[in-house]
């Protein structure tokens, strides 16, 4: 399995989709708060770069943003290929035509979170503050501190793969202030985990339960059938499909509201992820299944009834 790493610089031609989604829900966020008296702030963890290139042979749309700034370790050639770039999630948010009061940036990777530091400064007028090191850690330290009772904010949670931990979601919806965009790779990542002849190592399979935050996706991802040798337990074949309403269905009982999910596809047709609001603001649902829906809306059943554990699972 190709692994995609936090240290790539490249995106494929889908994260335009993505991108462009937040984008449109961020500005409608802002419209929204216009005339509150909020202080706002913006978390993007798995930050990654202010701009990204995307890899090249896709048919993404490869024009350089409008008013996008240049970095200045850029060459002369890759001046030269800016069609090339994309704005990536910092730089969309910071740019928005109503800025919020605060930004912090998540980024493992130590040279990235030195380009997001040099574009902070570019953006005198905001409070942009980069916290290097594990996604997880610190977007649950800044929750953590999120105690004001005129805080609101919105946190894109971007993992490389099955990176962001169900106690990471927690520690943000306990404040009650967040709206939360969270891109789940399910085609991409956490469906392949999931061996169909179940074997699976037992980092991937701790992995897969502080992703869940339960160990039900064992339950739901298999079941059992009867054949000439007596029962068998097999991988389902629609176990993607059952493995998105465990986590929908989790969603909505730690926040409350959850939008519709939309799904993004690789250039191939093939299922990559899907972006899903979350929010124990009730107001943001139905702008979120607006902006969300212009992708492709994926329907979820109202429950599996061969699927018998609680979908709310037990800690592991």
């Amino acid at each position: 399995m190709v692994k995609k790493s936090h240290t790539e610089k490249t995106v494929g031609p889908w994260a335009k989709q993505k991108l462009d989604a937040l984008q449109r829900y961020l500005e409608a966020y802002m419209l929204v708060m216009k005339n509150q008296r909020f202080r706002l702030f913006y978390v993007d963890a798995f930050a990654g770069a202010g701009i990204v290139r995307v890899r090249e042979g896709s048919s993404a749309d490869k024009a350089r943003p409008e008013n996008a700034l240049i970095p200045e370790a850029f060459t002369e050639e890759d001046r030269e290929q800016l069609v090339e770039y994309i704005a990536g999630s910092p730089l969309r948010a910071l740019r928005l035509e109503r800025q919020f009061d605060h930004y912090r940036f998540v980024e493992l990777d130590s040279k990235r979170a030195g380009d997001l530091k040099v574009l902070g400064t570019q953006f005198p007028n905001c409070d942009v503050k980069v916290h290097e090191g594990e996604a997880n850690e610190r977007v649950q330290f800044i929750a953590s501190h999120f105690n004001d009772l005129n805080w609101r904010g919105v946190a894109f949670l971007d993992p490389y793969g099955a990176h962001l931990h169900w106690a990471t979601l927690e520690a943000l919806a306990a404040t009650g202030k967040f709206d939360v965009v969270i891109n789940f790779p399910l085609g991409m990542t956490i469906n392949r985990l999931i061996k169909r002849d179940q074997v699976i190592p037992e980092n991937w399979q701790a992995q897969l339960d502080m992703c869940f935050g339960c160990q039900n996706w064992r339950d739901v991802a298999f079941k059992t059938e009867t054949d000439l040798l007596g029962e068998v337990r097999r991988k389902r074949d629609d176990a993607a499909e059952y493995l998105l309403n465990l986590y929908v269905r989790r969603l909505a009982d730690l926040f409350g509201n959850v939008a519709t999910p939309s799904l993004v596809r690789n250039t191939r047709g093939a299922p990559l992820y899907y972006l899903i609001w979350a929010s124990s603001n009730p107001r943001g649902k139905k702008i979120a299944n607006h902006i969300l829906g212009l992708g492709e809306k994926v329907v979820l059943p109202e429950r599996h009834p061969s699927v018998t554990p609680d979908v709310r699972g037990t800690q592991p």
